[in-house]
């Protein structure tokens, strides 16, 4: 089996790393509803001096809870991707066919698989970690939509994988393996 060099993890891999470090960033003290909400408040009331103290709240909660939605669904797109990519370059000097033209070069349920997980793990840890923290609070229900917004990812990938793959799927002219042997 052939594997992936450093340089292709490397380039595969960074921008995994990179969002995981944007992740434990937010989950510090800086990212506290409190400290969220002061700065919306200040960027609301410079835009409308007489801007409701609630409403900015209510605001920065819906805010924080599409964060949480969005920002691990990248995670878990970032790496599928990150596999996808990784096995691309193992397997591309290898193929006897234009690579990306079938469905399981771009999406494999296992890659999303492990994408939803890294998410959930990581949210996990992250709640934990929040817990140690006075100004944060650690909640299960926070994992759970960060596993939602990986899952509605995942999904959006595959269905965008699905529709390439159809799009500059093989002709006649381009079979997946060359036959071996007629079947008889």
């Amino acid at each position: 089996m052939l594997r992936p060099s450093f340089r292709s993890l490397l380039r595969n891999w960074w921008p995994v790393v990179f969002w995981l470090g944007i992740i434990r960033a937010s989950s510090t003290d800086t990212g506290s509803a409190n400290n969220t909400t002061a700065v919306l408040y200040k960027v609301m009331a410079f835009v409308s001096p007489h801007v409701d103290h609630a409403f900015v709240e209510r605001l920065d909660e819906v805010l924080r809870k599409t964060g949480h939605f969005v920002g691990y669904g990248l995670l878990g797109a970032l790496v599928l991707l990150a596999m996808r990519n990784t096995n691309r370059d193992r397997l591309r000097p290898l193929l006897r066919r234009p690579w990306g033209i079938y469905l399981h070069d771009l999406w494999r349920l296992e890659w999303a698989v492990v994408g939803v997980m890294v998410t959930i793990v990581t949210a996990s840890f992250d709640e934990i970690h929040q817990t140690f923290i006075p100004s944060r609070t650690g909640r299960w229900q926070d994992v759970l939509l960060d596993a939602c917004g990986a899952v509605v990812l995942q999904a959006l990938l595959y269905l965008f994988a699905a529709r390439t793959a159809r799009q500059s799927g093989p002709t006649a002219s381009q079979p997946e393996l060359a036959p071996t042997s007629t079947p008889r």
